[in-house]
């Protein structure tokens, strides 16, 4: 596929975009600070860290069915790792939170590229790793976070034809 030119305008893959309001914002920070604590981050500063010390997490989960105390639900683990896993292409590569969807209503939060190409809505992404619904090419499940989060370094030099197109 070759590269876009930067004077055509795009059209977005999805039909609602919208900055995170304030209130979403010091939720998400609260998550991130609280996952990184709980996850036992050893340095939540640094994405890499993050992304590999959550792959070893979630194959734990997945493994033995456990995960810390502080979280009553799968549910909520998918919300703290997810927040970890988008926070860490954050601070990596520059991605942004954003809520991105077919409706407002209809809408989720997760992670944008730096150039708006990609998006990842990185609570649904962890969930269906978590689930086991994450099937790779030889149609094994897969825990592909740190493969994901690796492939993400450069990924706008490969721009699809629409705006914000989802990657899982």
């Amino acid at each position: 596929m070759s590269k876009l030119d930067k004077n055509v305008s795009q059209e977005n893959y999805y039909d609602y975009i919208s900055e995170l309001d304030n209130n979403t914002k010091d939720v998400l920070k609260e998550t991130i600070a609280t996952a990184s604590k709980s996850f036992s981050i050893t340095n939540p500063n640094d994405g890499k860290t993050i992304a590999s010390e959550a792959r070893i997490w979630i194959d734990k989960i997945l493994e033995t069915g456990t995960f810390p105390e502080e979280y009553e639900s799968l549910d909520e683990v998918c919300i703290a790792l997810g927040a970890l896993y988008g926070h860490s292409l954050n601070i990596s590569y520059g991605w942004s939170w954003e809520v991105f969807g077919k409706t407002e209503e209809d809408s989720m939060c997760g992670v944008v590229s730096p150039e708006k190409n990609f998006c990842n809505p990185s609570f649904n992404y962890i969930y269906s790793i978590l689930i086991g619904s994450n099937y790779g090419s030889d149609a094994k499940r897969e825990n592909t976070v740190l493969l994901s989060y690796n492939m993400m370094s450069d990924i706008d030099k490969k721009p699809m034809h629409l705006k914000y197109y989802p990657i899982l």
